[in-house]
């Protein structure tokens, strides 16, 4: 924010610092345009804002999820940008100039579901099409198909994997998601059975407007 006042211009700027359970600081420096060097900083934090009820996180899912659901289905068999898995992300969510861009590759909005190696569930909405799932550290063991055959997955060990839902079973309690850069480069389709979940951690996000923060659009 820029004012003239008697000759002099004051210049006052924010600079917004945002952690991954989206509390933030703010720092705000005031100066005067022909004097920069003499300036007064201000800092103060703010908390991570409310989690959203079932019915405002179904809202935010039908303006921004779906959307992205379809988006994703396109890239089948693509490389998007650098090939990593949040490169994915990224191309998916530019053309939403409105919605909060994720924090690193930790946060992807408002959290939905989180399940650290099934000793803690939290479940805060049906997870939809179009949501974000990450994992970290995740090891997954179990049984599957009709010979019950034994399977052991780990996604995530040092960097966290991040990928887009297709669809959620909840009875089977599996997600089915489009990846890349995983074991392929391509973006594919793979499912995850978090009930197999050993240790480490998955969290599915919500995206989810810039407001939400109280920042403007």
């Amino acid at each position: 924010m820029t004012q003239r006042r008697g000759g002099r211009t004051a210049i006052t700027k924010d600079v917004y610092v945002l952690f991954i359970d989206y509390s933030q600081t703010v720092i705000t420096a005031r100066y005067d345009g022909q004097n920069p060097q003499e300036v007064t900083l201000e800092q103060r934090h703010e908390p991570p804002p409310p989690r959203l009820r079932q019915d405002q996180l179904e809202t935010v899912w039908q303006k921004y999820g779906s959307r992205i659901s379809e988006a994703a289905a396109t890239k089948k068999d693509h490389v998007v940008g650098n090939g990593s898995p949040n490169a994915l992300i990224l191309d998916l969510l530019k053309p939403f100039n409105d919605a909060l861009k994720p924090v690193g590759t930790r946060a992807y909005g408002a959290l939905v579901y989180a399940n650290l190696a099934n000793a803690s569930v939290q479940q805060h909405d049906e997870i939809r099409p179009g949501d974000i799932v990450t994992l970290r550290n995740a090891k997954l063991q179990g049984k599957h198909g009709a010979m019950h055959k034994s399977y052991s997955m780990d996604v995530g060990m040092g960097n966290t994997h991040v990928a887009v839902v297709v669809d959620w079973d909840g009875t089977k309690k599996k997600v089915r998601a489009w990846e890349q850069g995983r074991d392929k480069a391509k973006c594919r389709m793979e499912s995850f059975r978090l009930g197999d979940l050993r240790s480490g951690e998955v969290r599915v996000w919500r995206v989810i407007g810039r407001e939400w923060v109280g920042w403007d659009s």
